[in-house]
């Protein structure tokens, strides 16, 4: 054999071994990492929500019949909740609530001599905006203000020793419209239920009423203003925010 030929049979037995020593290669399993899966989806405040709550209204209202006396009781509120959130970034909510409800009677003080009797009940609520701070993902603490409606606190019925005098109303109770003021905190027990714990003041427009007297009609100031404290509970329909996208693996 000659000696071209013999470095050409070297050139192709080293040629079939690399082709072989790559074919063996390929068939190794890959060393490429497998895709990461998808992030949970983060919780949002946004969207709609209906709920439930009750508390208790403290009196801070005034019936003036030469001087004015505190209508000071407690009686129960109750009733139900819609609003709406906005996740206007991942600390702040913006929000709607509008609340609807039942208020039980309100009892009075004995002061100089005058003694309203209870309030009748009546009705109670109100029409607010929302501004929440989240200090987690799922507790928010938020200022509350806007308008409030309700009947107002004018008692059934009076007497006063000086002058001696036993009254009745003469006109039920009406709804007067008001302001009212708070905050709350409340925590998003899951992506769908969340309870909440708040404070409204809330003040309506004075009432001029009418009582029937031994002397006679006698017109009467009453104030109806007082302090919530309530605690709620909502059911939220807010879709979770999407998932991130997973991270992309190169080869």
């Amino acid at each position: 054999m000659s000696k071209w030929m013999k470095s050409f049979c070297s050139f192709a037995a080293l040629a079939a071994a690399i082709a072989a020593g790559g074919a063996a290669a390929a068939d190794l399993p890959s060393t490429k990492a497998a895709p990461a899966p998808p992030l949970a989806p983060a919780f949002s405040w946004q969207g709609s929500y209906i709920g439930a709550y009750a508390g208790a209204l403290l009196g801070e209202g005034t019936f003036t019949y030469f001087g004015d006396t505190p209508l000071r009781g407690s009686g129960f509120v109750g009733g139900g909740t819609l609003g709406y959130n906005w996740q206007w970034s991942p600390t702040i909510v913006l929000g709607l609530e509008a609340d609807f409800g039942y208020r039980g009677a309100i009892n009075a003080e004995t002061v100089a001599w005058n003694t309203p009797s209870p309030t009748d009940t009546g009705v109670f609520g109100t029409f607010r905006g929302r501004l929440g701070y989240a200090f987690t993902p799922k507790w928010i603490l938020y200022g509350t203000a806007g308008f409030a409606y309700g009947s107002d606190f004018a008692p059934g019925g009076f007497t006063a020793v000086l002058p001696p005098t036993i009254g009745r109303l003469s006109i039920g109770s009406t709804v007067r419209a008001g302001w009212t003021a708070g905050a709350g905190v409340e925590y998003a027990w899951s992506d769908k239920i969340s309870v909440k714990g708040e404070y409204l003041y809330t003040e309506l427009v004075d009432s001029g009423v009418s009582y029937s007297t031994n002397f006679g009609a006698v017109p009467i100031n009453v104030k109806s203003a007082g302090h919530v404290v309530r605690g709620g509970l909502n059911y939220h329909f807010a879709t979770p925010a999407d998932p991130a996208p997973a991270p992309i693996v190169t080869k």
